[in-house]
């Protein structure tokens, strides 16, 4: 198969899982140029942010339509990513600049397992009631400091803006938020930080738009797609199905 083709399909399966789920820009994308597509790790990053950026923007205006997003909650996140993603493009450009790459690697594979980790205990978690639950109120500054990891981890990784910041959305919004809501503030709250990290990364050379623009031909048809039919599919099937398909993703970095 054409590689142009194999990288098309690959990230029209990677954008139908944004859409859906609101994970898999990062989480999927990077670890796929890496270990199948041979590109190098600090291109895969840089290229993978405004990739992340375009198609994330894609199923956030899908999604938004429809008033699915939590405008108040988002503006707290970014108070603490913002910062944050500024810091950590700066310190992945001075560590690429002086030649200390390996270590990507290894952070990536933390974040591509806890990844995993996180959607499988999702997926076989026992459903709850209201009944059950009874979430305290989380303080105030559990968004802006929980937004300052979520934006950390995505300029030196491209990942977490999906599934950390899914995870906190989940932590801070009320029990009985519906899943699509949470999607597409978790959308929303990604943009800016890939997009601020993306760009610093253009700006210092490390995007290759060729290759962008191969990947975006195929994620923006599969994340309006899939923001069109989350009503539709079950949460649990994707999240387990995801989960497992990360958690080979680590092991096939590891290896490599």
């Amino acid at each position: 198969m054409d590689v142009n083709l194999a990288i098309v399909i690959a990230s029209l399966i990677v954008g139908l899982l944004v859409g859906l789920t609101g994970v898999g820009a990062g989480a999927a994308m990077t670890p796929l140029l890496v270990s199948f597509f041979g590109v190098p790790l600090p291109t895969a990053i840089a290229t993978d942010l405004l990739f992340a950026t375009i198609t994330k923007a894609v199923g956030a205006v899908a999604h938004g339509k429809s008033g699915s997003v939590n405008w108040q909650l988002t503006k707290r996140l970014w108070t603490g990513s913002i910062p944050a993603v500024l810091l950590g493009s700066i310190l992945l450009v001075g560590f690429v600049t002086a030649g200390y790459t390996q270590w990507l690697t290894l952070l990536l594979v933390a974040f591509v397992a806890f990844t995993s980790f996180s959607l499988l205990q999702r997926a076989v978690r026992p459903k709850q009631t209201a009944r059950v639950i009874h979430k305290r109120k989380a303080p105030r500054w559990l968004a802006p400091l929980g937004g300052a990891g979520v934006g950390l981890g995505v300029s030196l990784t491209s990942v977490g803006a999906g599934v950390l910041g899914m995870a906190l959305l989940v932590r801070l919004s009320p029990d009985n938020t519906p899943p699509q809501r949470l999607v597409a503030t978790d959308l929303l709250h990604a943009i800016p930080i890939a997009l601020i990290a993306g760009t610093s990364y253009a700006i210092s050379g490390l995007v290759d738009f060729e290759l962008l623009l191969w990947l975006l031909s195929g994620s923006i048809p599969g994340v309006i797609l899939g923001a069109l039919s989350s009503k539709w599919i079950p949460s649990r099937a994707l999240n387990l199905t995801l989960g497992l398909v990360l958690a080979t993703m680590a092991v096939v970095l590891v290896l490599g």
